[in-house]
C-alpha cells in the first residue's frame, strides 16, 4: 500500500502528538508552563514560590523531564532545613524527597545511581533512618564502584561511622567500608575529570572521620583475616597494598604477601620499587637489589630511576658491598642533582667504613671528616635534610681526631687530608 503525501504527513502529526502527549501529559501547555515557571524561582533560589509550579509538573507530567526531580531534591532539602523547630514536618517533607527519588527512578532509572543520592540526602538528617539510609548508599556504592559519586562515597563512610556510634556497627566493619571508600576515592583523585575536586573534598572528609580508627594494627588484624580467606583475590591484593601503603602500615607481613603476589601478577616499575623498599626493611638485601634493578629497567621516567638507584645504594650498603653503594648513589645524584639524600647516605657509608680503612686511629677518624663534608653538601643541595644533615655531624664529629693524633701524624686543624682506601678522595683535618 502506498502512502499519499498528506497521509504521511498526517501519520507523522499524530506520531508526534502521541510522544508529546505520553511525555507531558494530557495538557501538555500546562505542564510546559508549570516547567518553566518553577524553573525560574529555581534558578533564583526562590524555592517558595517554586513549590506550586513545581508540585502541578511533579503530579500532572512526571515523565516530562528528569530535572522535575533534580530540583523537587533541592525544594524539599529546603523546606527541611526551613523547618528546624518542627520535627514532625521535617520528617513529613523527608518522606516526600525520599518519594521523589523513588519515581525519579521509576520514570528515568540509574538506581544504584539515584540511591547515592538518596542515602546521602537522608544522612545529613538526625533524624533519618540511619539502617536504611545506609542500605541505599552501600547498594550505590557496591554497584557503581570507581563511578560512584564523591558525595556517595563521603556520605556511605559517614553512615558506616554512625553506625558504630550506634552499636550496630563493628569496628571491623568501618574499616571494611573505609578500604573500599578509600580505594574509589584515590581512583576519582588520579583521574583527571571537572569532578575530580569534589572528590579531593570528599577524600580530605573521610580522612577525618577517620581518625578514631586509624590505627595499623586494627587494618592489618582485618586484612589479615580476609586475606586468609581469599589469598588469590585480586580485588583485595591491590586493597591491601594500596590502604597500607596509605597509612604507612607495611611493615606487616600480610602487606609484603599482598604486595609480592601483586608484583607477580601486574609487575610495574613501581612495584618494583615498592618490593625492593620492603625486602630492604626485612634485611633482605639481595631480594632488594634484584627488585631496584628490575624497577630501573622498568622505566625511562629519571627520577623514578633515581629513586631505585637511591634503594639500589641502600641495598648494597647493608650487604657490605660500600664501593658499590657509592656508586649508585652517585647514579642517583646524576639524575636528581639536588636530592640531599644520596649525599647522607654516602656520608653514612664513609663513616661505616672507618673500621675497614686506615693503619692508625688517626687515619681511621678522618673517614669522619669525609663524611662530615657529604652531610655538608646534603644540606647545602636541599633544605630538606637540613636538620637530619645536622644531626648526623654532631654525632659524627665526636668520632673526628684529637689534636694529640693529628700532630703525631704530621697534620693540623684545618690541613687537607686524602682519605685512602677505596674511598681516595680529599677533605680538610677537623678536630673533636
Amino acid at each position: 500500500m502506498k502512502y499519499t503525501f498528506l497521509s504521511l504527513f498526517l501519520l507523522i502529526t499524530f506520531s508526534a502528538s502521541a510522544v508529546v502527549e505520553s511525555k507531558f501529559g494530557e495538557d501538555s501547555v500546562s505542564c510546559v508552563t508549570n516547567i518553566s515557571l518553577y524553573r525560574e524561582y529555581v534558578k533564583q533560589k526562590n524555592y517558595d514560590d517554586a513549590i506550586t509550579p513545581w508540585r502541578q509538573a511533579y503530579i500532572n507530567c512526571p515523565k516530562a523531564t528528569k530535572n522535575i526531580y533534580i530540583d523537587g531534591a533541592k525544594i524539599y532539602n529546603y523546606l527541611i532545613k526551613k523547618n528546624k523547630g518542627d520535627k514532625e514536618l521535617q520528617k513529613a517533607y523527608l518522606d516526600t524527597l525520599s518519594t521523589i527519588y523513588d519515581n525519579r527512578i521509576a520514570n528515568f532509572g540509574k538506581r544504584e545511581y539515584v540511591l547515592g543520592l538518596k542515602g546521602s540526602d537522608m544522612i545529613k538528617y538526625s533524624f533519618s533512618d540511619l539502617d536504611l539510609a545506609f542500605g541505599y548508599l552501600k547498594e550505590s556504592v557496591d554497584g557503581l564502584q570507581n563511578k560512584s559519586k564523591a558525595t556517595a562515597l563521603f556520605s556511605y563512610f559517614k553512615a558506616a561511622t554512625q553506625k558504630f556510634k550506634a552499636k550496630t556497627f563493628t569496628k571491623s566493619e568501618v574499616l571494611e567500608v573505609y578500604a573500599a571508600v578509600s580505594d574509589y576515592l584515590d581512583y576519582n583523585l588520579n583521574k583527571e575529570s571537572k569532578s575530580q575536586r569534589f572528590y579531593v573534598k570528599a577524600s580530605e572528609n573521610v580522612e577525618k572521620l577517620f581518625v578514631p580508627f586509624a590505627t595499623c594494627e586494627d587494618l592489618i588484624a582485618m586484612f589479615d583475616a580476609k586475606y586468609q580467606e581469599t589469598p588469590d583475590d585480586m580485588s583485595l591484593i591491590k586493597r591491601i597494598v594500596k590502604v597500607l601503603d596509605k597509612k604507612d602500615c607495611t611493615d606487616a607481613s600480610v602487606y609484603f604477601d599482598a604486595a609480592t603476589k601483586l608484583h607477580d601478577a601486574e609487575p610495574s616499575a613501581l612495584s618494583a620499587y615498592n618490593m625492593g623498599n620492603l625486602s630492604l626493611r626485612k634485611n633482605k638485601s639481595s631480594q632488594a637489589i634484584g627488585f631496584y634493578k628490575q624497577a630501573i629497567e622498568m622505566t625511562e621516567d629519571e627520577s623514578e630511576k633515581a629513586n631505585s638507584y637511591y634503594g639500589l645504594s641502600g641495598a648494597y650498603f647493608k650487604s657490605g658491598s660500600n664501593s658499590t653503594a657509592r656508586s649508585y648513589a652517585y647514579k642517583a645524584i646524576e639524575l636528581k642533582p639536588s636530592w640531599g639524600k644520596p649525599y647522607v647516605l654516602i656520608g653514612d657509608i664513609y663513616a661505616a667504613s672507618a673500621n675497614e680503612c686506615g693503619s692508625n686511629s688517626f687515619e681511621s677518624a678522618m673517614l669522619y671528616s669525609a663524611a662530615i663534608d657529604k652531610f655538608i653538601t646534603a644540606k647545602s643541595k636541599d633544605s630538606s635534610v637540613s636538620d637530619f644533615a645536622n644531626k648526623k655531624i654532631a654525632s659524627y664529629s665526636k668520632y673526628l681526631p684529637s689534636n694529640e693524633d693529628a700532630f703525631f701524624n704530621g697534620f693540623k686543624e684545618g690541613d687537607t687530608y686524602t682519605v685512602g682506601c677505596w674511598i681516595n678522595e680529599s677533605t680538610k683535618v677537623r678536630i673533636k
